[in-house]
């Protein structure tokens, strides 16, 4: 049987709930990597790093994973790199930052060919 070529780009999602931690542990080690590089100073480097976060983990996740994770990606930059000590910064820069995450979050989410979930189930 042939199939048609939209059918072979589509690859098994990580559940909202998998993808949700899976962008949140991304989002920790992006601050992580982009703090140790400087963003505290250069804001533009923990921008860089926490929305590579949000499109590597969105496009194998479903939507609502997807928006998990933009937003604990976002609360990790107005709170660390923008905060830097945790306090949560919310001005006209971190709301267009919000925007910009969330943009990313869905057009890796749609560029991903919205595939078929894929959910974890434990057997004794």
């Amino acid at each position: 049987m042939v199939r048609g070529a939209k059918d072979m780009h589509r690859w098994p999602r990580i559940s909202g709930a998998l993808g949700s931690a899976a962008g949140f542990a991304a989002g920790i080690l992006a601050t992580l990597a982009a703090s140790l590089a400087g963003a505290t100073t250069g804001h533009e480097i923990g921008l860089f790093a926490l929305a590579m976060a949000v499109a590597g983990v969105s496009a194998i996740t479903t939507v609502i994973g997807a928006l998990a994770t933009c937003l604990q990606c976002w609360l990790l930059y107005a709170g660390f790199i923008v905060g830097r000590s945790g306090s949560l910064i919310i001005d006209e820069a971190s709301a267009e930052t919000a925007g910009l995450f969330t943009i990313i979050a869905l057009a890796a989410t749609g560029i991903a060919g919205g595939g078929t979930t894929v959910r974890a189930r434990l057997s004794r």
